[in-house]
């Protein structure tokens, strides 16, 4: 680490894609502070007014590269042609850390996963961890910074996250694989492409680390198979008698994850049931936000594909009116159409936006139009007709089951929308 902090001093560096969420702002101050010369890059001006030019490129000698920037951008692809280094900041800290990281990834789970694993490590090693990777608002870069006296660094890893490890040949001791299920298929050509990113979750591991994966789910099975490490099958049964407050099968997977890790470190089983029993779900994530005339409204925003919407659909409990919809990821979602048609707590529907997504409209129109309310371009629209139509001891669920930019920013201004809408009534 030493090394690589102290080569930067003086170095012209470039951060590609500063992103709405702050981690490229956080990259910059930190490239800053161990002096190199910074420039930031955007293609969004009210970001970096100059945008994205060639001249940005053909001044830097290393670019970090925000890891929801394509690697075929043309700018890329003509830095990569003149020799410039490209790198993402958090596998640049995987490379250089000096503590143990523990890499969380999966198609879902692996927010709730890493919350689980940082809330049990910061149980047993109070103040001693730190928690980064693919998470609104951290900077991959600053962790080099945060590591003294720090005992494990634990990462929740994205596939475009990961695609850079594959280039740099490196991937965390401690593997942990929630499950892999078809998404953004709007920027991969296929699945393969996809899964290929994922495995280098484990892929580089050495023979003395470890690798966690979902023993029921073909996809981290598959990718667990290219690990060399030793290998520590978990399943949601594992801990189906533990009490907890988060909702659905799937969540137990989460927590069996978090326990196969404690049960690795050498972490007593109650310390993990207590985390399981007082953990409280994230934000977005089938989060409560309130209760009105005996209407219970729950943001799941960060569904954005058919599975993880399916997933909330399956926890649910009572009567429930569905706002769903968005952008395609190019994702199959005939599943989604009949677990949405034959739940008998699914009452109502909503349809928020999906212009771009005709076939699903038609489709869910075919399988479950005795249960659509309409259609409506705005979040207020939607919460209004939602609660007009809500009756006592039921649910209004946000769970689109498709991406956010066809009417918001991201999916957290989508979630973001829904909270100040109902909280507005």
């Amino acid at each position: 680490m030493v090394d690589f902090v102290a080569s930067l001093k003086g170095k012209k560096v470039l951060v590609f894609g500063v992103g709405r969420q702050g981690g490229g702002s956080g990259d910059a101050q930190f490239l800053s502070t161990h002096g190199a010369i910074v420039r930031l890059s955007d293609s969004n001006t009210t970001l970096v007014p100059e945008g994205q030019n060639q001249a940005q490129v053909d001044w830097a000698e290393l670019i970090i590269k925000n890891p929801g920037v394509p690697d075929d951008h043309p700018l890329l692809k003509h830095a990569q042609d003149q020799g410039i280094e490209i790198a993402t900041s958090i596998a640049l800290y995987v490379e250089h850390a000096t503590i143990p990281v523990i890499g969380i990834t999966g198609t879902r789970g692996k927010s709730t996963t890493t919350a689980l694993i940082s809330s049990l490590l910061e149980l047993v090693y109070p103040g001693k961890i730190i928690t980064g990777g693919n998470i609104p608002g951290t900077s991959g870069l600053s962790l080099l910074d945060l590591q003294v006296g720090k005992k494990y660094a634990v990462l929740e890893l994205s596939s475009f996250q990961l695609r850079d490890f594959h280039t740099r040949r490196i991937s965390p001791p401690y593997a942990v694989i929630t499950n892999l299920y078809p998404d953004h298929l709007n920027r991969y050509p296929d699945m393969h492409s996809y899964q290929a990113d994922k495995t280098a979750i484990c892929h580089y591991q050495q023979k003395t680390d470890y690798c966690i994966y979902n023993a029921e789910n073909p996809g981290a099975v598959a990718i667990s198979s290219t690990s060399p490490a030793q290998k520590y099958p978990f399943t949601g049964r594992d801990v189906a008698d533990w009490e907890t407050l988060l909702p659905g099968s799937h969540n137990r997977e989460n927590i069996s994850a978090m326990w196969a890790l404690a049960k690795v470190l050498g972490i007593e089983k109650t310390l993990a049931q207590q985390v399981a029993k007082t953990f409280v779900t994230l934000p977005f994530r089938q989060q409560v936000i309130r209760e009105r005339n005996n209407v219970t409204y729950i943001n799941d925003t960060t569904a954005t594909t058919p599975v993880a919407a399916s997933k909330a659909i399956m926890a649910l409990a009572k009567p429930t009116i569905l706002l769903v919809g968005g952008a395609s990821k190019q994702l199959p979602f005939a599943d989604f159409i009949s677990t949405i048609a034959s739940s008998s707590y699914i009452v109502g529907i909503v349809i928020l936006g999906s212009r771009g997504i005709p076939e699903f409209t038609e489709a869910l129109k075919i399988a479950a139009g005795n249960k659509i309310l309409g259609t409506v371009d705005t979040m207020k629209d939607a919460v209004d007709l939602a609660q007009k139509h809500a009756s006592p001891n039921s649910n209004i669920l946000l769970s689109p089951g498709f991406a956010s930019f066809d009417l918001f920013a991201n999916e957290f201004d989508r979630g973001t929308q829904f909270n100040d809408c109902v909280n507005e009534l």
